[in-house]
């Protein structure tokens, strides 16, 4: 057995250690001194577990003395029967031992070369330990230190400037100035970029700068340089894993740059075949001028969903559970909160595709009437001669009956109607002629086709009269119709004729009969009178 140099009663104990009993399985335990990691005991010697092993080591170097010399670091072999362990002396004393059972399995080293690194490790935390408690080292580390300190908040400040510099140089851009590209204004797009691509580079800097100068600042003190090393090498390692992953997504990256290119060529070239349909100029079958708009939509739309769909595995990280976790709470979000639009959005190819209404016709949706403006997916919109705008969800354009006064007007024009109730003593000849004259009267209706009356139903006490005429655009109804109400209001007036409908609550003493028909001739010509199969006389 090759004896070490030291105290006799220190070796005794070293050799019952290891003449003890059997190591049982425990958790490894790593010593550390000066903040430097310096061995990691893995296995029990002589009945004492790593733990205890590590606590004696630490003890041990803890009673280095501080002055003096600087202490020396080397290692010597340790035999007795049939194990054998390197030992870690300090100033040839014992510090600990490395033994086979602290190796890993299969690593092939030996106890020599993990106890040479072991005291390789503690000669450098024994330096940075005494180095620590040198006021003049110390003093020069504040020194320095405080340079850093200074230079690094120059750098902030310089930053601070250049982010407010850049900010208002994009809110230089005034709104009113447009960035066109394609007829898209992409100034507002442009300004918003500017601000986040701003805001990004400008909390990068700082958070690069903050961490070189905390790398800096504790490189400088013996005791937190290594966390200053651990700090510079996650960094590195980040930056590095950073761009590798650039450089490796880099052929993905153009593939999906190549098929968005192909699919915008093909939404273009979609979006010009059936734009020249809805201006007129192109016909195509089973679309629509009507139907153009909403077709190229749905169309281009398609052509983008398949392009994304295509270029979606080529996406750096689409595979990533990152990427499955944003789709996965985008499709949940989707699913919850679009029923309500999918629904609007299903009545709104009904309404467009049914072609019950475009924009400019003349329509009626429940009470509301007015100019059609707009016909989307998800609403319709109306000008009533108020001049208020009037949005009906698609759902209740689908729901409800509309009735469109433009649909007729390449042949006779948008129709305007008047219903009167007129009590049975007033001769029907002459209510109608009466409503015929008012006609005439009225500057905006057409002569051809020639207006005519109905008489709608014989009610108990009154008989509806409808009179039915047309006008050349179906805009100008409402005025032309007030003007046919004034008109109608002028004849009876002057007739004698009550518009007012009269009802009973008694019985009449006399019967309410209209007069005898040579006084109802004389009372009023009747003029343009319609047969039952609408043709006038």
């Amino acid at each position: 057995m090759n004896v070490m140099s030291g105290g006799p009663a220190l070796l005794l104990t070293l050799l019952l250690a290891l003449a003890g009993e059997s190591p049982s399985p425990t958790a490894p335990s790593t010593l550390t001194f000066a903040n430097r990691t310096i061995f990691t005991f893995r296995g029990t010697s002589g009945g004492i577990t790593p733990q205890e092993r590590m606590t004696m080591a630490h003890a041990r170097l803890e009673e280095t003395p501080v002055r003096g010399p600087m202490p020396t670091v080397e290692v010597r072999p340790l035999r007795f029967g049939d194990e054998r362990a390197t030992a870690v002396l300090v100033s040839s004393r014992y510090a600990f031992h490395v033994s086979e059972r602290d190796l890993v399995p299969g690593s092939g080293e030996t106890t020599d070369e993990q106890a040479a690194k072991a005291a390789e490790a503690l000669r450098e935390a024994l330096t940075a330990d005494r180095d620590q408690r040198s006021l003049r080292v110390l003093f020069r580390s504040l020194i320095f230190a405080g340079i850093g300190t200074v230079v690094a908040a120059g750098l902030l400040w310089l930053l601070t400037r250049g982010r407010r510099m850049a900010v208002a140089g994009a809110a230089g851009l005034s709104r009113k100035q447009t960035v066109r590209l394609w007829g898209i204004d992409f100034g507002p797009i442009l300004r918003s970029s500017i601000r986040a691509l701003v805001f990004v580079l400008f909390w990068a800097l700082v958070l690069s700068l903050i961490e070189v100068w905390l790398t800096y600042v504790l490189s400088l003190f013996p005791l937190t340089k290594p966390w200053g090393d651990a700090l510079l090498g996650g960094v590195t390692g980040l930056l590095s894993r950073l761009g590798r992953g650039l450089v490796a997504a880099i052929p993905g990256l153009v593939t999906a740059v190549v098929i968005l290119l192909i699919g915008r060529g093909a939404a273009s070239f979609v979006s010009s075949v059936v734009h020249r349909v809805e201006e007129g100029t192109g016909t195509l079958p089973g679309i629509y001028p009507e139907t153009a708009s909403a077709t190229r939509r749905l169309l281009v739309g398609l052509v983008w969903l398949i392009t994304i769909a295509a270029a979606y595995p080529y996406l750096p990280g689409s595979g990533s559970d990152a990427f499955k976790g944003m789709s996965l709470i985008i499709g949940l979000g989707l699913s919850l909160g679009s029923s309500g639009i999918v629904a609007q959005a299903m009545s709104g190819l009904v309404v467009i595709y049914s072609r019950a209404l475009s924009r400019g016709d003349c329509v009626r949706i429940g009470e509301t009437e007015g100019v059609v403006t707009e016909v989307n997916l998800l609403s319709t919109r109306l000008m009533t001669i108020q001049g208020e705008e009037v949005t009906f969800p698609n759902t209740v354009v689908v729901n409800g009956a509309v009735r469109n006064f433009g649909r007729a007007r390449t042949a006779h024009g948008a129709i305007v109607s008047s219903k009167v109730s007129i009590g049975y003593d007033a001769p029907w000849r002459q209510v109608h002629g009466l409503l015929l004259g008012a006609a005439k009267q009225t500057s905006g209706l057409r002569t051809d086709p020639a207006p005519y009356v109905l008489q709608r139903s014989l009610d108990d006490f009154y008989v509806q009269y409808e009179l039915i005429a047309w006008v050349d655009n179906p805009v100008d109804r409402p005025m032309v119709a007030s003007v046919l109400h004034g008109c109608i209001q002028d004849a009876f007036n002057t007739a004698g004729v009550q518009i007012m409908s009269p009802h009973y609550v008694l019985q009449p003493r006399h019967p309410v009969l209209a007069s005898p028909a040579p006084a109802q001739a004389a009372a009023a010509p009747v003029e343009g009178q319609v047969s039952a199969s609408g043709k006038q006389s």
